[in-house]
C-alpha cells in the first residue's frame, strides 16, 4: 500500500513521523523510509530520542495495558480510517490539477492518508510531549531529593563530629525570655547555635551573632526569630567568646548595644 512516505518523500513529510516511529506505529515501508531519513537528520534523531524517553517514562509510571478501544482507534487511524465517522472522501480543494479518472481516487486517498498521518503524528506528539516534561521534572525532582538527602547526611556528620569532640561545650543563654544553646568546640573549630522559638526581633530587624576576639567583635551569621539552627562561620580557635545582638536588616559591621546574650569561651 502506498502511504505517500516512500524513499522519494520530502523531508518535511518524513519529519512528521518522528512521534509515530517512537511509539512503533509505522508500517514496514514507512519505517524503512523514515530510518533511512533518520540516519542523516539530527533533528529527527533528537526528537525520536525525546519521544522514546517520554514513552518509557509513561510506561513505567503506569504499567497497564491500553484499552482495546484505544489500540483499535490508533490502528484504524494508521490505516487511514477514522472509527465512528463517515469514511467517504471529503471535497477536493480548488485549484487541483486535473488527473486521469483512474488516478483521481488513488490521489485523493493518498492525500487523505497523509492528512490522517499528520493528525495522528500530532496526536502522538501531544501525548508524548507532556511525558517529556514529566520525565524531565521527575529526573529533576529525583536529583533534588538526592541532593537534599546528601546535604542532610553531611549536616548530621558535622553535628556528630561536634558533639563527640573531646572539648565540646554547651552553653545555655536567655534570649528575651526564650532559651537558646550554643554548642562549640575549638578542636573542631565549630559552633552551632540552636533555639526553638526566638521572639520576633521586630520589623526591619534581625538577630546577629558575633565572635569576640581580643576586644574586637567580628560579625557572623544573621537570622530572624522562630526556630533557629545555624552554624557560626568565623574562626573559633582564637575567639574568646560569642555575643548576640539585634541589628537592622542586612546586619551591621559593629554590634548595636545592648547585647542580647553573651558566652565566654574557656581559655584553651
Amino acid at each position: 500500500m502506498n502511504n505517500g512516505y516512500t524513499d522519494g518523500a520530502g523531508a518535511a513529510d518524513l519529519h512528521e513521523l518522528a512521534a509515530l516511529y517512537a511509539v512503533d506505529a509505522l508500517e514496514p515501508a514507512e519505517r524503512a523510509a523514515f530510518e533511512k531519513h533518520l540516519a542523516r537528520c539530527p533533528q529527527c534523531r533528537e526528537e525520536v530520542a525525546g519521544y522514546a524517553e517520554a514513552s518509557e517514562h509513561l510506561a513505567s509510571a503506569a504499567a497497564t495495558e491500553p484499552p482495546a478501544e484505544l489500540r483499535a482507534s490508533v490502528l484504524s487511524a494508521i490505516h487511514g480510517i477514522r472509527p465512528g465517522t463517515d469514511s467517504r472522501l471529503k471535497a477536493v480543494p480548488a485549484e487541483e490539477p486535473a488527473a486521469p479518472p483512474g488516478n483521481r481516487v488513488s490521489s485523493l486517498q493518498e492525500r487523505r492518508q497523509r492528512r490522517n498521518r499528520r493528525l495522528l503524528a500530532a496526536a502522538a506528539a501531544a501525548v508524548l510531549i507532556p511525558g517529556i516534561a514529566v520525565a524531565g521534572w521527575s529526573l529533576g525532582a529525583e536529583q533534588e531529593r538526592q541532593q537534599q538527602e546528601q546535604a542532610a547526611a553531611q549536616e548530621q556528620q558535622r553535628e556528630n563530629r561536634l558533639l563527640t569532640a573531646a572539648d565540646v561545650t554547651a552553653e545555655s543563654v536567655d534570649v528575651n525570655g526564650e532559651p537558646a544553646t550554643l554548642v562549640y568546640s575549638r578542636e573542631q573549630d565549630s559552633a552551632l547555635f540552636v533555639a526553638s522559638g526566638l521572639p520576633d526581633p521586630g520589623t526591619g530587624k534581625e538577630y546577629q551573632l558575633w565572635l569576640l576576639d581580643d576586644g574586637a567583635a567580628l560579625p557572623d551569621v544573621r537570622f530572624s526569630g522562630g526556630a533557629v539552627r545555624t552554624w557560626l562561620t568565623g574562626d573559633l580557635v582564637p575567639a574568646g567568646g560569642a555575643a548576640l545582638t539585634i541589628e537592622p536588616e542586612g546586619g551591621s559591621a559593629t554590634p548595636t548595644f545592648p547585647l542580647i546574650a553573651a558566652v565566654e569561651f574557656p581559655e584553651s
